[in-house]
């Protein structure tokens, strides 16, 4: 799928159906995002992909009420950035939130053009 194909077809589904989530997907999705550009290359986003169903099962229970679809989840991506990870101008702009919202999306339009659905929760959180 293309890119504007991606773009396109990508929806925030609140129904999601049970896939086998392997290895491959996840390193896939790790070396695209982390193709994104940020400031000075500094790349300052980190990813953790979670799959146990146990640890699915706990960010379940912290969410509001209103994320009944997680149930359903069979991986989650939790995407953090700080200012110590050098993204800050010499003027005090901080780029770093910028520069994770940039991988996010590449992130996003990666998981839609494998026929996956991704999800974000306060902008903070990729799941699907």
């Amino acid at each position: 799928m293309d890119v504007v194909g991606a773009i396109e077809k990508r929806r925030a589904y609140r129904s999601l159906n049970p896939v086998e989530i392997s290895q491959g997907p996840i390193v896939s999705l790790a070396k695209r995002a982390s193709l994104a550009t940020s400031c000075f290359n500094n790349q300052p986003w980190r990813f953790i992909f979670v799959v146990d169903p146990d640890k699915l099962h706990e960010i379940f229970l912290a969410l509001s009420k209103n994320n009944d679809w997680f149930t359903n989840a069979l991986m989650a991506v939790a995407i953090f950035s700080k200012k110590s990870f050098k993204c800050v101008m010499r003027d005090g702009r901080e780029y770093f939130f910028f520069n994770i919202g940039i991988a996010l999306e590449l992130l996003i339009l990666r998981v839609t053009g494998m026929s996956l659905v991704a999800r974000t929760i306060a902008g903070e959180s990729l799941l699907f």
